[in-house]
């Protein structure tokens, strides 16, 4: 192995020296504790057991065994003509990780330890290595949607200090999400040390301007997953930690995140209306429809060759048989072992249904886009897995839809008939709430297209049939009403639906522990007014509700 001894390179970010060497074909950049765990032969990352954490085509990042210990291996690549003009003006990836994890510890900032870095050309943008200690640290994402018990106020102040020393250093990540911090524990107290930061802007303490951007993107994820208690418990912690903030009203900045970051979520979640319909990480285009990417190839070639082949199997559990569409069970291959799935099938009740998806999204394209777009608003309803079309006179004809099956699921009318719970009169009103806080409306928003998931009181509300739902706007207060009205139409003749069901279902939805009761009969009266305009309607066209 051809090895050229260069100059020693001392960085003013933390004054240590670090060794420059060729190895292997990389240009090397190497620290005192990489020369400790490497040997002055440099880094022989053949040598040791790998083990693959992360892949895709821009880089890959893979843990080696080596015999002094464990290191994390990020390879960058220069894959098309945006990669290299931003290396060519911004330098490689991995120098910059590398410089940046070496500034913030200078900083005593927590990062990941830096070792060495590399480059396959010295001077044109090429391959680069990053290479970093292992920790048995993991993502604070995993760690939060692994479901484990653990202390979440502890957390979420430690959570606040982490951030505020960050920008009283002048430290802003430009994706602050949980993804990019590890979290581990001494003593049952959490550390986070940053990772993925490339990126990272290091100046002056963060102005309350550009600390309250970052405070809205690091907000993103816990908005949607985090209590108001847990949130609450971070904001007063960050205030408490920042010795650099301006004097001010922190209840007001404090609403003033919140009210961005919902403002930040919504233009997100609209930017990704398309997303569904393109080939990336998640989803991919097959021929007449999209799926998922964990599907296996096979089962989806099966599907496209013949989709109406699972219905002619006499074996199927068939769930609904009508005019306008059939749906099944079916036993669906997943990566992790057989699942049982949904499976659905559009039919085209009349030419004129034919025409219009010419001119607009069909019912079954409806469903796959808003399906993946109401999980992203953190809304529960069932993941679809594949959607696919028969053509018709060059017009998209039968549609078909394969989603998850919603486990221990019932309609919420059978669910109600076997015996109403209070706690579900919550659930109710809380999930249609966030619904349309999230920019979500349902103009057919009845009980047969909520499932009930669960036993007992614990069961919890799931949107299924998704075809008359409406994202991406504000939903007004009148269009709120009609949408509570449709879902009170179907509870009109039950029994056991009492007036004391239906204001604890108000109740919830608008909030009264947080906003107060003020207004409610006016919400009350014009919600009655409205499912009786729906009971007559349907009575006048001879429409069951349901």
């Amino acid at each position: 192995m051809l090895q050229v001894v260069g100059l020693l390179h001392r960085s003013a970010n933390d004054g240590v020296l670090s060794r420059a060497i060729y190895s292997g074909g990389f240009h090397w950049q190497i620290l005192p504790a990489g020369d400790e765990l490497f040997g002055d032969a440099g880094p022989d990352l053949d040598g040791g057991r790998r083990e693959a954490i992360k892949a895709g085509l821009q880089r890959t990042i893979e843990r080696v065994d080596l015999p002094g210990g464990a290191v994390v291996v990020k390879r960058s690549r220069v894959n098309g003509p945006r990669a290299w003009w931003r290396e060519v003006f911004r330098g490689s990836k991995s120098k910059l990780e590398f410089e940046n994890a070496r500034a913030l510890r200078a900083r005593g900032l927590a990062a990941v330890e830096p070792l060495a870095w590399a480059k396959a050309h010295p001077c044109f943008p090429s391959q680069s290595v990053y290479l970093s200690r292992f920790t048995d640290a993991v993502p604070l994402q995993e760690y939060l949607e692994r479901g484990t018990d653990f202390d979440r106020r502890t957390l979420s102040r430690e959570l606040g200090r982490t951030l505020a020393r960050m920008h009283d250093a002048g430290v802003a990540h430009p994706d602050p999400h949980p993804g990019n911090l590890l979290v581990s524990f001494e003593a049952n107290r959490p550390t986070f040390a940053l990772i993925d930061l490339h990126a990272i802007r290091i100046g002056p303490p963060l102005p309350w301007n550009e600390s309250l951007d970052n405070l809205v993107l690091f907000n993103r994820y816990f908005q949607l997953r985090a209590s108001r208690t847990d949130r609450l418990a971070f904001w007063l912690a960050y205030v408490a930690a920042r010795s650099t903030l301006p004097a001010a009203d922190s209840t007001a900045m404090a609403k003033d995140v919140e009210r961005r970051t919902a403002a930040s979520n919504a233009r997100f979640w609209n930017r990704r209306l398309d997303r569904y319909q393109k080939t990336n990480r998640q989803y991919r285009r097959i021929p007449g429809g999209h799926a998922v990417k964990e599907l296996p190839d096979d089962f989806v070639q099966r599907l496209i060759a013949d989709p109406d082949e699972p219905f002619r199997d006499p074996s199927a559990k068939v769930l609904k048989d009508s005019r306008s569409s059939t749906v099944i069970e079916m036993a669906v291959p997943t990566p992790s072992g057989t699942t049982v799935a949904i499976y659905k099938r559009f039919r085209i009740t009349s030419p004129t249904v034919l025409l219009k998806n010419l001119s607009r999204t069909s019912s079954a394209m409806r469903s796959w886009t808003y399906g993946h777009n109401l999980l992203d608003r953190g809304l529960p309803t069932a993941r679809p897995l594949l959607v696919l079309h028969r053509r018709r006179h060059g017009c998209p004809a039968e549609g078909y839809l394969l989603t998850e099956r919603v486990p221990d699921a019932r309609e919420l009318s059978a669910a109600v008939a076997a015996g109403p719970h209070r706690a579900w009169a919550d659930a109710l009103g809380r999930l249609i709430r966030m619904m349309h806080d999230n920019q979500v409306a349902h103009r057919d928003l009845k009980a047969p297209n909520i499932l009930m998931s669960g036993e007992g009181a614990s069961a919890l509300p799931v949107l299924i049939d998704l075809v008359g739902v409406i994202p991406g706007k504000p939903v007004s207060q009148s269009l709120r009403i009609r949408n509570l009205a449709r879902l009170n139409a179907s509870f009109v003749n039950v029994s056991n639906v009492s007036r004391t069901d239906r204001l604890r279902f108000l109740r919830a939805y608008l909030a009264w522990g947080l906003h107060g009761s003020a207004g409610w009969k006016d919400w009350w009266k014009g919600v009655a007014r409205a499912t009786e305009a729906k009971v007559a309607k349907n009575a006048r066209s001879g429409r069951p509700l349901a």
